[in-house]
């Protein structure tokens, strides 16, 4: 059984992207603060994955806790990922965490993501 057959899960990677403004009320836009965002398709669909649960915690606050969950999630090492790219596996959105590659055989990566109860 090779590698790539565990990884089982499916998820679609969104780069963040610098938008560039035209500037406003005379102000040249490349004096204007730097802006990021994510486009509306993806940059790879159904990339090949495996996601497990690291941990879980919640956190009291106003008006309703957050919780924050963590999960360790495998990649095949040509697979273009990078710092904060947006994972969305299961219809559920994860903001990645600095990557790292495992003896160039495979790329581990913390995803994380928070909610309100």
């Amino acid at each position: 059984m090779s590698y790539a057959e565990l990884l089982t899960h499916r998820c679609d990677v969104y780069h963040l992207h610098r938008e560039t403004g035209a500037g406003d009320f005379g102000i040249p836009g490349a004096d204007l603060d730097e802006s990021y965002s994510y486009h509306d398709n993806p940059d790879h669909a159904g990339v090949r994955c495996y996601f497990t649960e690291r941990n879980q915690s919640i956190v009291q606050g106003e008006p309703n806790p957050t919780v924050i969950q963590s999960f360790l999630v495998h990649f095949m090492p040509t697979t273009d990922v990078r710092v904060n790219d947006k994972v969305v596996w299961n219809e559920t959105e994860f903001k990645l965490q600095i990557p790292r590659k495992i003896k160039n055989h495979h790329i581990e990566v913390v995803a994380v993501r928070s909610g309100s109860l």
